[in-house]
């Protein structure tokens, strides 16, 4: 591992960690004692128990994710081309983050004619490394948020440890298990924002995905307050037994 591979490796798990730049930067410096490694192993387990179980759904930060890929497994090869979030509490966004990302590959035809995303749109996109470094940051500052967000989590899981050597060990809910709980089934994004009548004019784009999700989070925080789910120990309870 060269020097550059290992300082941004260091770089990344301050980042992603929540720590902020200018003191990842002093932190950052020539001497990585084991002083400071204990120090950021410490901070990782404040971290972690930063959310409670027992804190109100309204006042925790959710973080709706989607990403576009150019297909299912990462582990076959298929690659992200674009990656979007908002961070939001109690249903309103108090940030968004948007970015393309420049594939190894060329883009499948039909991936293109699916999200829009051409081989020019991409030409001065940041690699993925490089786009992982302000993504990553920004979404770990709450719980994870998306419809079958399994898809984009074991994207992400695989690629930090493929270029970093880092776990993503954060919390994700998925919004299709809601959804059923609340409402009735949709097996499918599609289906859900029919049922609740939300536009979706940018459908396969991360961004626009992002922006329709967030509508319908808005909704969803609202019905399970009806239904008397409260906290994220009250959700968890509700889907295990739905």
């Amino acid at each position: 591992m060269n020097e550059r591979h290992r300082f941004w490796q260091r770089a990344l798990r301050l980042l992603s960690l929540g720590v902020p730049r200018e003191a990842s930067s002093a932190l950052l410096g020539s001497d990585h004692s084991l002083q400071q490694e204990r120090w950021l192993r410490s901070l990782q387990r404040e971290n972690s128990h930063s959310i409670d179980w027992h804190d109100r759904l309204p006042d925790i930060p959710f973080v709706i994710m989607d990403m576009e890929t150019t297909g299912f497994s990462p582990q076959q090869g298929d690659e992200i081309l674009a990656m979007a979030a908002a961070k939001t509490v109690n249903g309103l966004v108090t940030g968004t983050y948007m970015t393309l990302v420049k594939p190894e590959k060329p883009i499948p035809e039909h991936i293109s004619d699916l999200t829009g995303i051409t081989a020019k749109d991409v030409m001065f996109a940041p690699p993925l490394a490089e786009a992982l470094r302000t993504f990553v940051p920004f979404i770990a500052t709450g719980v994870l948020v998306g419809y079958h967000i399994g898809h984009d989590v074991s994207f992400l899981r695989h690629v930090l440890w493929h270029h970093y050597r880092q776990r993503w060990s954060g919390r994700f809910i998925d919004m299709q298990p809601i959804v059923g709980l609340v409402h009735h089934p949709c097996p499918t994004l599609d289906d859900a924002l029919a049922c609740y009548g939300i536009d979706c004019p940018r459908r396969h784009t991360a961004d626009g995905d992002v922006e329709a999700m967030v509508k319908l989070w808005a909704i969803l925080l609202g019905e399970l307050h009806e239904l008397g789910i409260e906290t994220l120990h009250d959700l968890y309870a509700a889907l295990s037994r739905h």
